[in-house]
This record gives structure tokens, C-alpha cells and sequence, in this order.
């Protein structure tokens, strides 16, 4: 998203006009800070859960959960829906989050918490 946004001032014309060319470098040193910001703080973010065998489980920081889908999973990716108290969020875990052997424990253990629940 960062590239594609940044190689946008690329394209756009040339003007020898003081305010556009002020308004168009504004704007790219804007950009510029604000995915700088982003890769700083997605640096320090983490999101801890727990899922239990029957497809309850906690979150870290919004309380308990329930597992209310079939788990959808690639191998790039696996995401799965929770029943928080008031709202459903989609949890999605890329692999490389994890190592191999935790990813495919994390995937098969899903499928067996849908199963056992009923999920279809």
C-alpha cells in the first residue's frame, strides 16, 4: 500500500507553479510520515489469545470469545470468526506470525474446536 501511494506523486504532472509544487511535496512528506508512524507501531502490536479444545477462548485485552465459524484456512493464512459479548471480529493469523509447527498446531486445533461444536 506504502508503494503504490508514494510512486503516485510520480505520475503527476509537472507544474512550475509554487503552490502546486508546495501543496504536492506537502502532501508526499505527509505521506510519507504517516506509513513511517504506521511501521512503528506495527512493530510493537501484538494480540495474545487463547482457544480452548470445545472453541471458547480469551483475548488478551477484549475478554472471552467463542468460536461461531468454520475456520477458512490457506497456507499463507487462516482466519476464523469469534463472538465476542456485543460483536463478531475476523481474526486472521498470517503463517509467517508464527513457526510452522505452531501454525499447522493453531489450524488443526480450530478444526477440531468446529467440529466439535457443530460448525459447518
Amino acid at each position: 500500500m506504502c508503494a503504490i501511494c508514494l510512486s503516485s506523486f510520480f505520475i503527476w504532472p509537472y507544474i512550475e507553479n509554487t503552490f502546486y509544487l508546495l501543496a504536492k511535496y506537502l502532501i508526499a512528506c505527509v505521506c510519507i510520515a504517516f506509513f513511517i508512524k504506521q511501521f512503528i507501531a506495527l512493530r510493537y502490536w501484538h494480540c495474545s489469545f487463547i482457544v480452548r479444545s470445545d472453541g471458547s477462548g480469551k483475548l488478551e485485552q477484549a475478554g472471552n470469545f467463542i468460536v461461531i465459524n468454520k475456520p477458512f484456512i490457506t497456507p499463507f493464512a487462516l482466519m476464523f470468526d469469534i463472538q465476542l459479548q456485543h460483536e463478531t471480529k475476523r481474526v486472521v493469523v498470517w503463517a509467517d506470525m508464527l513457526d510452522d509447527i505452531n501454525y499447522r498446531h493453531l489450524c488443526r486445533f480450530l478444526q477440531l474446536a468446529a467440529q466439535a461444536r457443530g460448525i459447518k
